[in-house]
């Protein structure tokens, strides 16, 4: 079944939606291999060219230091911080997904719904 554009950036639109709902998630986001925001869902305002390019970087990084020490396939990059986490999960056709949390969010809950979503993401960006 072949979805269309608006199809595709409804149900992309809705599983953010889905995520940012989760108890302590403020923002959801997908950045492009280039580090554009091309979706989010947000709590409060954010410059989304400074969290896309961020985001590249920080995950392009943690993806060579992993390769350093072989261990390849890089599937999820957490930063916890003072204030809360951010979570990185990489997709199909270089994009990342982007999970912001405070500090009430639970960890396991978020990896658990980030690995759950990761593969009807990559679905989505396959039709």
């Amino acid at each position: 079944m072949s979805l269309s554009r608006a199809e595709r950036n409804q149900k992309i639109d809705r599983t953010l939606a889905d995520l940012a709902a989760l108890r302590g998630v403020t923002t959801a986001a997908l950045v492009d291999g280039d580090g554009f925001v091309t979706h989010i869902r947000k709590a409060f305002d954010i410059d989304t060219d400074a969290l896309g390019a961020a985001v590249q970087l920080v995950f392009t990084a943690a993806t060579r230091s992993a390769e350093q020490v072989r261990q390849e396939n890089t599937k999820l990059v957490l930063a916890e911080n003072k204030d809360g986490i951010v979570l990185l999960a990489p997709l199909t056709r270089g994009f990342v997904l982007v999970l912001v949390a405070d500090g009430s969010a639970m960890l396991g809950t978020l990896r658990f719904e980030v690995k759950e979503t990761v593969p009807s993401l990559n679905e989505l960006f396959a039709a």
